[in-house]
């Protein structure tokens, strides 16, 4: 509703017996609330509510006094709290809640307890669907958003007589709009949910017509023109985030579903966190893949497959998660060392992360020379990997590189971006290593079949170096990889003008031409198909 003094006047004094915690929401205009009182006037009781059922009232519908209105709204649920009144404010309402109260002008103080708020809410603001929210669930969390796999318990009822026609207790429900999860009004659904967090649960009353209409639904048992409740319980909000993305790959190689959520930011990273993980299975389709087992490893350093690797720096300590991995490459080297045939379906992993030790931070150290020094080690182990064969690790460490040598960064309490090293030896060791981690990030998409992206890395080389040669080159097979000939061909002549003794780029040059040939032949064969096929 608002600040306390923007709702309660000045001559309406409030003081708080019992505080509750601040995030609990205050009631708004319309909600159902339930309270009990005693009202004292100059040290005597005049009235309780003790003695019975709390009083519940829609908030600020002229239901009660317009003191109960004001006052009420600036509480919380379970909060007590004392107001001493003028008679000003004590009008309306129900003549059992006045007929006590003294009418000589004197001051009554309300010691009320908020025992219960039921928010209402009309979703499409039409009156076709009525939400009420009978509680608030978790203080602290997150609420449901788009895309969100979610626990719910689901309960369809018939609004005139209460009998349950479809009731599911720990049902996944995907916070899709164009899914309709097997059940009723799914849309409304989700729509409520948002603003659900765990442990909350409510009611939907449904209208007819929104619901199934004149005709009702005979398989569900609805009759016709007949409005329904249905009854939610978040259990569970299941978080996706895609693994490999964070490791600087392509999207959707490793998914992670945290089907065990832990709230905590603090994940192992790659820089060579030590950490504890449980497997607890593997499957592809239904064939189970592993036995359950305990691995402690250092993540970042390849002792795990490549899908483990991403999956284990992306997890919260005691979180439980399945990950699926699309590419079968990503199973080995590496443990558990799956042997995966490269035409089978997605493996499935299910993880807990049991501990692990303390990792770096995002940003890296904070003094220069450390963060370069830092920056060296991880550019070496990319290049381990990459002499290994572990081209996706390589990639990541690279990509590391770039993110911890920032040419600007915005300090702590600063609102503008500073130049991260004005020193001119840390400068140009800072470039050095985002040059050669750019050529590195090149050659590994280059392995990976990435042409496009290796052009790209070279193009952020060529912008500060024009004439490097190992640039061009890489950019060269990066554009022929790509179909590009055109521009394959003109990097190709410029090492050679600028270096007229580059067999290397020489040999490119007769590949890119050959390679243009065939995919030109290749095309008007297709033509040529694809007309016949339109003349037959």
């Amino acid at each position: 509703m608002g600040k306390d003094e923007e709702v309660l006047p000045a001559d309406i004094k409030k003081e708080e017996v019992k505080k509750v915690n601040f995030i609990r929401r205050q009631p708004k205009k319309g909600d159902e609330v339930e309270i009990h009182y005693h009202v004292s006037a100059s040290g005597v009781l005049l009235d309780t509510s003790l003695n019975g059922d709390p009083i519940r009232f829609n908030l600020g519908t002229g239901m009660v006094m317009e003191a109960w209105d004001r006052v009420v709204a600036t509480m919380r649920k379970g909060e007590i709290s004392k107001f001493t009144v003028p008679e000003m404010y004590r009008t309306g309402g129900p003549q059992q809640f006045l007929a006590k109260l003294p009418d000589d002008g004197e001051e009554v103080v309300y010691e009320i307890e908020l025992v219960q708020v039921v928010g209402i809410v009309d979703l499409f603001g039409d009156g076709s669907v009525i939400e009420r929210i009978h509680d608030d669930g978790e203080e602290y969390g997150f609420s449901p958003k788009d895309g969100d796999e979610l626990l719910i318990d689901y309960e369809l009822s018939l609004k005139s007589s209460g009998q349950v026609l479809d009731k599911r207790e720990g049902m996944d429900f995907r916070m899709l709009k164009h899914l309709d999860n097997g059940v009723l009004c799914s849309k409304a659904i989700q729509k409520s949910l948002v603003n659900y967090k765990l442990n909350s649960c409510g009611t939907l009353v449904v209208r007819a017509d929104y619901a199934c209409g004149d005709a009702g639904d005979e398989k569900l048992g609805i009759p016709p023109k007949a409005d329904v409740a249905i009854k939610l319980k978040l259990l569970q909000i299941y978080e996706f985030e895609d693994a490999g993305k964070k490791a600087f790959w392509e999207p959707d190689l490793v998914q992670k579903k945290a089907i065990k959520p832990e709230r905590c930011r603090l994940c192992p990273g790659f820089d060579g966190t030590w950490c504890k993980v449980k497997i607890l299975g593997a499957k592809l389709g239904e064939e189970e893949l592993l036995e359950e087992q305990i691995m402690e490893t250092t993540v970042g350093q390849g002792e795990l497959c490549d899908a483990l690797e991403a999956a284990c720096a992306a997890m919260r300590k005691g979180e439980i998660s399945l990950v699926t991995v699309k590419d079968p490459t990503l199973h080995a080297p590496g443990k558990p060392n799956l042997q995966v045939p490269p035409d089978a379906g997605h493996v499935v992993y299910k993880l807990e992360m049991l501990d692990f030790g303390s990792p770096q931070p995002e940003e890296g150290p904070s003094e220069n020379l450390l963060l370069l020094n830092f920056a060296k080690k991880v550019k070496e182990k990319g290049s381990e990997h990459f002499k290994n064969g572990r081209y996706r690790l390589a990639h990541e460490r690279y990509s590391r590189v770039i993110q911890l040598l920032p040419v600007y960064r915005k300090p702590p309490g600063s609102t503008s971006n500073q130049e991260v090293f004005t020193e001119w030896v840390e400068k140009k060791t800072a470039e050095e290593l985002r040059r050669s981690s750019r050529l590195n990030l090149a050659a590994c998409a280059l392995k990976l079949g990435l042409h496009y992206a290796a052009a790209r890395y070279c193009d952020e080389v060529l912008k500060e170096e024009p004439k490097n040669i190992k640039a061009l080159y890489r950019r060269a097979q990066g554009h022929m990889g790509s179909y590009d000939f055109q521009d394959a061909a003109k990097d190709c002549k410029k090492i050679m003008e600028l270096e007229p003794e580059n067999k290397d780029a020489r040999l490119l040059l007769v590949k890119v031409k050959q390679a243009e040939k065939e995919a030109a032949k290749m095309q008007r064969e297709e033509f040529g198909a694809s007309l016949l096929r339109k003349l037959a």
